[in-house]
């Protein structure tokens, strides 16, 4: 049976793999952005000629794109900083605190593809929005925890 260590070391391992394959996922679905959006405009739009908005969903879905490559790269950084023990440090907070920030970016963005060009992008906007306060209690949980242990080791 395995000790509790080497189940979470696996779970790091699988973490971080899951991060690796959602970020070659995103170069792909990036790389064929174009095709991507031309089959999402199958619907007419809410605001904006077909034109104006297949550079609005392109642009926007590069963006996101970016933001989120971004997030995997930060996420990546940050499981690798637990899997070495450093658990309730500054970085963790600094880090969490810019993965809500990249996430509330997206949550904008796509409030307002949802508006001028595809409603059904206010599904991601809902999901977004739903992340960024569970990933701003876990930045304020970890804050406190940091907090916590520079008292301790003061103490000490």
């Amino acid at each position: 049976m395995k000790t509790t260590k080497q189940k979470e070391l696996l779970s790091i391992k699988i973490t971080k793999l899951f991060i690796v394959i959602l970020a070659v996922i995103t170069a792909i679905m990036s790389y064929y952005g174009p095709t991507i959006v031309r089959f999402v405009m199958i619907g007419k739009t809410p605001m904006l000629p077909d034109v104006v908005r297949f550079w609005v969903l392109l642009v926007a879905g590069y963006i996101c794109a970016l933001l989120f490559l971004v997030f995997l790269y930060l996420l990546f950084k940050l499981v690798g900083r637990i899997e070495k023990g450093e658990v309730f440090v500054d970085e963790n907070v600094n880090a969490l605190s810019t993965l809500s920030n990249l996430v509330l970016a997206a949550c904008f963005i796509t409030f307002a593809v949802s508006l001028t060009c595809d409603y059904l992008t206010f599904v991601l906007t809902v999901a977004t929005a739903f992340v960024t306060p569970v990933i701003r209690v876990v930045k304020n949980a970890f804050g406190k925890a940091v907090e916590i242990k520079n008292e301790l080791d003061l103490t000490v």
